[in-house]
């Protein structure tokens, strides 16, 4: 009988989860990431670009699929509802930070739920102005501060980056009471832009608005870069003439919170080098995107530094959007 006893506590002790056997070396299956806008938009096409590229590392397929809605609330929530073991990610841009600031209802705080992983890319925003306004910056800008409440500009996106970045680079260059039109995205403010319906519009640079430019049909005046951006080599930065203004669209990858820091690791350094390819770097600058180069702490740097920001601005101008 003592063996017998002996003989069940060694089956019943083989049959526990060890903590090695349950869990295993991640990943053991596929790896989804969720675009929370439009299949075919920019942060979808960058991430299928690199797709393949982190799949060969991790030895598993990597997937992408959209669910788009509420400015990227409803792929948010989608991703925070999954188990926090790194097989759901989520890549966004800097409606991250700012949809939970303008929707209440969002229901997450981005300092808390998120883990950030890596950025992907940087496009600068670029001050585009309809032909009849003064041809450079520095004439633009003295034209504005002359002609207070005169001239209507457009947002791509009522609270999206280029809506908030217009705000702060008016009160940089003491610009007053610009009329403000908002659009259902950036191809019907650009063609705003292009009928004189608006005269400036900030906001990200296409292929199709570079043939805008070529025709004379609108001007670039000056790029959000820090500085000069090899992009738009012939472009200023805006800070040569508002000194410190600065303005991107980032796009980046991110976990929820609780994922296991090694797993956010190995994902964050699979990223990295998958973005380091340069048949990778050179599909993004064919969307007018800077690959990036940041790990994770790069990363939560912007996040935290824009969230600060971007809650300055939306408290002082008052800006809501309607609950998700």
């Amino acid at each position: 009988m003592p063996r017998r006893r002996h003989l069940l506590s060694l089956a019943a002790a083989a049959a526990l989860p060890l903590p090695g056997r349950a869990q295993g070396a991640w990943p053991q299956r596929p790896i989804r990431i969720v675009n929370p806008g439009a299949a075919g938009g920019t942060n979808d096409v960058l991430s299928r670009d690199v797709a393949p590229s982190l799949a060969a590392p991790l030895g598993q397929p990597v997937l992408v699929e959209s669910k788009a809605g509420a400015g990227g609330v409803i792929g948010t929530q989608f991703m925070l509802q999954q188990p926090a073991d790194g097989y759901t990610l989520l890549t966004h841009h800097n409606g991250l930070v700012t949809s939970p600031l303008l929707m209440p209802n969002a229901r997450y705080d981005v300092l808390r739920d998120i883990v950030p992983l890596s950025l992907k890319g940087t496009a600068p925003l670029v001050l585009m102005a309809h032909p009849s306004m003064p041809a450079t910056l520095a004439a633009f800008v003295d034209h504005a501060r002359a002609h207070p409440g005169q001239l209507e500009w457009g947002t791509a996106a009522l609270g999206g980056v280029g809506h908030l970045a217009t705000e702060v680079f008016h009160d940089m260059a003491g610009i007053k009471g610009m009329v403000r039109v908002a659009f259902p995205g950036s191809a019907p403010a650009t063609q705003a832009l292009v009928s004189g319906q608006i005269k400036y519009l900030l906001s990200s640079i296409t292929a199709p608005t570079l043939g805008l430019v070529k025709e004379g049909r609108l001007r670039l005046l000056g790029a959000g870069s820090p500085a000069r951006t090899d992009l738009l080599p012939d472009v200023p930065a805006i800070a040569e003439v508002v000194p410190g203004f600065e303005a991107q669209a980032w796009y980046g990858f991110v976990a929820r919170a609780g994922t296991p820091p090694a797993v956010a690791d190995r994902l964050s350094e699979a990223i990295a080098a998958a973005i380091a390819q340069p048949e990778v770097a050179a599909r993004f600058r064919a969307l007018g995107v800077l690959a990036a180069r940041g790990g994770r702490a790069e990363f939560a740097e912007v996040i935290r530094r824009e969230h600060a920001q971007w809650t300055r601005v939306i408290r002082e101008k008052g800006i809501r959007l309607e609950p998700a």
